[in-house]
């Protein structure tokens, strides 16, 4: 595919942007830690090298009350606003350094939030403040007051969040406006307050200052507004001076997935380009679940929208434009929508980072470590830990070779990316295979790395990360029915029938049972079929019976546990929209002819009828070569890591981080 169309330039106000793409806003969860200023440097000055031509900051709250948590930045705050000067001084004249001032509203994790009524958000334990009218214009002069302020701190645009259920796109809501005054009381009324706010952060910045409106396309909530009340807006806002539209997508609220890897490529530039048929003067920015180059292309070509803004695939590759523009795009690591490490951190009040690359906002404390010896280093095994170690390893010099007992890289992700709604994993395997076959690693495959071979290779350093196997289960009476582990499972190994037994409730298990009922990804129209997402104001997910009978039984704690904070729920909506029964506080007890029988702390003894038992009881680690070389080779550099290390919370962002880790240490003096 010819990428440049990506590249030809677009004129934003006084400002030309090199290329057709943007970097999006995204909560980094930098403030508040040891040189804030230096991090963000490093972060945003390492993405702007990497050829984004504008990147738009997370949220800088407006007030006190619209902060998002206490870890926020505040533009009423002098010294947060020193630390935002320091920043611009450093790496503002390598592009379009943007704020996007933003206020939370009832999302606001403190006590002192405030909504335009007073129902609280159902992602919140805090009921907020009703704004009065006074309170309310003084909050149309806060964005004004912070749009100035992000002016003079040497910022060369602002982005005014309105969009994802966050304050002003509170009171566009009939849902969350009963208010009956100048902000509320009619669908006219209720988009006053964005028709304020941009009106004085023009009237405080000037007519030659770059403001983008991120507003919502379609907020997929039950209730909220036609699409008719959401190009009304859009024209008054392009009226009041915005240069651009940023279409937003969905509530955090909302039980529609909007950027998990459940959601299709490029699904929400259609919202875009409903609003882009609409309003013709000004660019219109799409966002949601565009990770590659060929998306972009397709969107730009089919004229969904005139620019695209993409948040996480910068954290995923700072080089992903660079790369790109240099005919290298087999070799971006890829943006794989788990949220993992991005928007699961930022709920959890934690700094972002990002699972497939570890350096993400360690961009600091990684260039402090010291650098080793050049040193020979064995990494045995391919799966995410290893084949990250490996890259980093050889990036800093050694010389690097992959003991793989399979015939391919990957490990568990080639199993994961065969689940519906997994299939990004396939992009993160690729990457390593063009990143690998870059660098130089040799790899040799179909080779089991035994004692002998490591007392003949005689390395300086070995990195085991040999993986886990399926924990053994056994019950009375188990020969009775077809019984497969979900590693035969995803392997194609095993095929259980129509009614099926899953032993064991974890993340393997969900996503077992959505395989088992889903046999492709779905395309656009098919997911928004599944979400009413035509209907606008009555969005939600549409019950589907499936042919498969499917139980999913755990002795003890909920089903799902493990799954991501932002993408597990969507999972087990799917699983339930569909008829899954869900067992938990549960003895088992034997298998029948007629089933499982189990023993329900609850209510006694019951029978899963069945035809066939997966089992997904856990993992246990595969670590009997490290652990017999670590007794033979006390002097030697050994390091263990992702499930051959510890199998309890193991995922691929915990293997990645440590083979990261451990790879940085090599040839360093302990």
């Amino acid at each position: 595919m010819q990428f440049s169309k990506i590249f030809e330039p677009i004129k934003l106000n006084t400002h030309t942007l090199p290329n057709r793409i943007i970097m999006g806003s995204m909560h980094l969860g930098l403030e508040g830690l040891p040189e804030t200023a230096d991090r963000m440097i490093a972060f945003y000055g390492k993405r702007f090298d990497g050829g984004v031509g504008m990147i738009t900051t997370g949220g800088i709250s407006v007030n006190h009350a619209g902060l998002g948590s206490n870890e926020f930045f505040n533009f009423q705050v002098d010294s947060h606003c020193k630390e935002l000067e320091i920043v611009n001084k450093a790496i503002g004249e390598k592009g379009i350094f943007c704020a996007q001032l933003f206020h939370a509203g009832r999302y606001a994790y403190h006590r002192e939030l405030v909504a335009p009524s007073a129902i609280r958000a159902p992602i919140n334990r805090f009921v907020p403040h009703a704004l009065t009218e006074d309170e309310a214009w003084q909050t149309v002069e806060d964005f004004g007051i912070a749009a100035l302020k992000a002016k003079q701190v040497g910022f060369k645009a602002v982005e005014v969040m309105g969009s994802e259920g966050y304050l002003i796109n509170q009171f566009f809501s009939g849902v969350t406006n009963t208010r009956d005054d100048y902000f509320g009381g009619s669908a006219e009324k209720r988009k006053n307050m964005a028709k304020e706010v941009m009106k004085r952060i023009r009237e405080k910045v000037g007519k030659d200052f770059l403001v983008v409106y991120r507003m919502s396309g379609i907020d997929l909530i039950p209730g909220n507004p036609e699409f008719s009340e959401v190009v009304s807006l859009a024209k008054d806002l392009r009226d009041l001076g915005a240069d651009a539209l940023n279409i937003g997508i969905g509530w955090h609220e909302s039980r529609i997935p909007t950027i998990s890897m459940l959601v299709p490529r490029g699904a929400w530039a259609k919202i875009a380009k409903k609003i882009k048929d609409e309003i013709k003067d000004i660019p219109i920015i799409a966002s949601n679940r565009v990770n590659v180059p060929e998306t972009i292309v397709k969107i730009l070509e089919e004229g969904e929208a005139d620019i695209v803004s993409m948040a996480r695939p910068m954290l995923a590759d700072p080089d992903f434009i660079n790369k790109v523009k240099q005919n290298e795009a087999e070799r971006v690591n890829t943006c794989i929508a788990c949220n993992q490490a991005c928007l699961d951190h930022t709920f959890g009040g934690n700094m972002v980072s990002c699972l497939v690359n570890p350096e993400a906002n360690r961009e600091i404390e990684f260039a402090k470590l010291p650098k080793g010896k050049k040193s020979k280093v064995i990494v045995i095994g391919s799966g995410p830990g290893g084949m990250e170690s490996a890259r980093v390893a050889k990036s800093l010099g050694h010389d690097v070779k992959i003991y793989e007992k399979s015939g391919r890289l990957g490990g568990q992700l080639n199993m994961a990316a065969s689940i519906p709604g997994k299939f990004e994993f396939k992009e993160t395997i690729r990457y390593f295979e063009a990143e690998l076959k870059h660098l130089g690693v040799e790899i040799l495959f179909n080779t089991e790395c035994s004692i002998e071979t490591l007392e003949k290779e005689n390395p300086d350093a070995v990195i085991f990360a040999t993986g886990v196997k399926p924990r053994d289960f056994k019950i009375p009476g188990l020969e009775k029915k077809k019984v497969g582990t979900y590693v035969e499972y995803l392997n194609g190994k095993f095929e259980p029938g129509q009614k099926v037994a899953i032993i064991g409730g974890g993340g393997i298990a969900c996503d077992s049972a959505h395989k088992l009922l889903e046999d492709h990804d779905p395309s656009i129209d098919e997911y928004f079929a599944k979400y009413n997402v035509g209907s606008y104001t009555n969005v939600k997910i549409q019950p589907h019976k499936h042919d498969r009978k499917i139980s999913i039984m755990r002795r003890s704690g909920k089903i799902g546990s493990g799954l991501g904070m932002t993408t597990g729920w969507a999972l087990l909506q799917e699983l339930q929209s569909s008829g899954v029964e869900f067992y938990t506080s549960l003895n088992y007890k034997e298998v029948r002819d007629e089933g499982i029988v189990i023993d329900l702390k609850s209510s006694g003894e019951k029978i899963i009828e069945c035809d066939s038992i997966l089992i997904c009881a856990g993992q246990e680690k595969e670590n009997t070569l490290a652990n017999l070389y670590k007794e033979k080779h006390p002097e030697k550099q050994i390091f263990v890591i992702g499930g051959a290390k510890e199998t309890s919370g193991l995922d691929a962002k915990r293997a990645m981080l440590e083979g990261s880790l451990a790879a940085r240490e090599i040839g360093v003096k302990v």
